[in-house]
């Protein structure tokens, strides 16, 4: 970080400490905040923040190959979900049976 960028954080900060503070409105805020950071943009530096992308992973099948890879065996951790799954309900069961019918 050069000496500018340490001036301009120097006087964020101040602005930040002033205006949750209630010493100065949040318009007067906004303002001075935007001459500091245009005095960083004169010198050359970089403020804007780099937006983040989001890549998305697609997997290409062919159309003749479309049912088969529907159509496919499940992986095991999928078994194990529908066995928990089985799981749960059979004891939800027992446990209904057991409130219904020992009243």
């Amino acid at each position: 970080m050069n000496e500018r960028e340490r001036i301009v954080n120097r006087d964020l900060n101040l602005l930040d400490e002033a205006h949750y503070g209630g010493r100065i409105a949040r318009a007067e805020y906004r303002a001075r905040r935007r001459n500091v950071l245009a005095a960083l943009r004169d010198s050359h530096g970089i403020t804007a923040r780099k937006a983040l992308t989001r890549t998305v992973r697609t997997v290409e099948v062919p159309d003749s190959d479309v049912l088969p890879a529907l159509l496919e065996r499940p992986t095991l951790p999928s078994r194990i979900l529908l066995a928990l799954f089985a799981a749960g309900a059979l004891a939800c069961a027992v446990l209904l049976g057991l409130l219904f019918f020992t009243t």
